[in-house]
């Protein structure tokens, strides 16, 4: 089967390839509670979702949306309202709770905020409250398994804008009142996304007080890059299908598919790369990857990984980066290792060092095996940090 070569672009759902048994096991888990599914950038959440909402399963009515346009609690809760309000139009339910709220100018919007009959915002709470309230309702009245589910995606970078322009006391009420919200209505369920860890953003707001646990009743999910045999499918498809000549395309699509992780936006990129004037071998394509990354206009969306560090590993960057440069040459590394590898360099507080590696493991820069021992989490991330650090 051939297919389109799209790096980053949208991808239709018959494209997004193997992920239905995942997809399976997600709509089983949406049955009984809601998700949060966290993971590196570029590895198809986003493509995940919305294969999800566009072939919703039988009983269930689904909406999806990138939250991160939203900067306020008020902003957001408009457009839970606004997306709830489409889903239902073509039904013979409405948002009763809501309409008797906004009277005879129900629906009216400015600037991203509902308003009431006098012209004032409409609390967000509120709306929020009575909008799960609707849709429970018209959930009931649907049928006994009829449920809903909001796919919502970049949701810490949602609460980070509203801590920032509300206040961290409203992000906080948000998290809290998404999570009653949760409980109260058993027809709703929330499927919350997103690349940069919501441990970030929950660290920042505990100091300023918040003590909640915001995801602690919803399940966790991780997608991880493809299994081999659907990423050599797509790799076969997309070369096939843009016309490269190969000396032995089993050997190529191996090759291709190993060196960038299996992950599909990465295939997708390098197949974009590869000569079509020349045979394919597993050394040219290897060649091509490593001068495309190797490249300061790259635009593999792979600094990304440098930069955040400054961001999210504030007071701390000096030893974090000599921890990913040490695993970066010496994986797999147990503590041990690593510590004595960085006693060479500075002194590192054992207790620290293990903070920042369970913290370097959330952030899906490394994980750790059965033995104990760390690794990046991606080979391509780690052969682009060897260049990109001169290692």
């Amino acid at each position: 089967m051939a297919f389109s070569i799209n790096p980053g672009g949208q991808v239709s759902p018959e494209e997004t390839l193997g992920r239905d048994e995942l997809i399976t096991e997600l709509w089983g888990i949406l049955s009984a509670q809601s998700i949060y599914m966290n993971d590196l950038r570029r590895i198809g959440k986003t493509q995940i979702m919305k294969k999800m909402n566009a072939q919703p399963r039988a009983g269930w009515a689904s909406v999806y949306r990138d939250v991160s346009s939203c900067t306020t609690a008020a902003e957001f809760a408009t457009l839970a309202y606004r997306l709830s309000a489409e889903m239902l139009s073509g039904t013979q339910r409405n948002l009763r709770r809501m309409g008797n709220l906004l009277g005879k100018m129900a629906g009216a919007e400015i600037a991203g905020i509902l308003k009431l009959p006098d012209g004032s915002a409409v609390p967000w709470k509120e709306v929020l409250s009575r909008t799960f309230a609707d849709i429970d309702e018209a959930m009931v009245a649907r049928g006994d398994e009829a449920k809903m589910v909001f796919f919502w995606d970049e949701i810490p970078y949602l609460i980070g804008k509203i801590a920032k322009n509300d206040s961290p006391a409203v992000a906080m009420d948000v998290l809290d009142v998404l999570r009653a919200l949760g409980q109260d209505h058993d027809r709703v369920r929330l499927f919350l996304s997103g690349s940069i860890g919501l441990h970030h953003v929950l660290h920042s707001l505990r100091q300023n007080g918040y003590n909640g646990s915001p995801l602690n009743r919803m399940a966790k999910a991780q997608p991880g890059p493809l299994a081999a045999p659907e990423s050599e499918t797509l790799a076969r498809g997309l070369m096939e299908g843009s016309g490269r000549k190969f000396e032995d395309v089993d050997a190529c699509v191996t090759a291709l598919t190993s060196a960038v992780g299996h992950v599909p936006f990465y295939i997708h990129k390098l197949v974009s790369r590869l000569p079509k004037d020349q045979s394919l071998t597993p050394q040219l394509i290897e060649s091509t990857l490593d001068r495309e990354i190797r490249s300061d206009q790259n635009d593999w969306d792979l600094q990304h990984y440098r930069n955040r560090i400054d961001r999210y590993y504030e007071g701390s960057q000096k030893i974090v980066l000599a921890i990913l440069d040490t695993v970066a040459v010496g994986q797999p590394m147990n503590l041990a290792a690593i510590l004595k590898d960085l006693a060479s360099q500075m002194d590192a507080d054992q207790e620290r060092v293990r903070r920042l590696l369970k913290l370097l493991c959330l952030d899906h820069y490394l994980m750790r095996d059965e033995a104990n021992r760390y690794r990046f989490y991606l080979d391509i991330i780690r052969r682009w940090w060897r260049l990109e650090r001169d290692l």
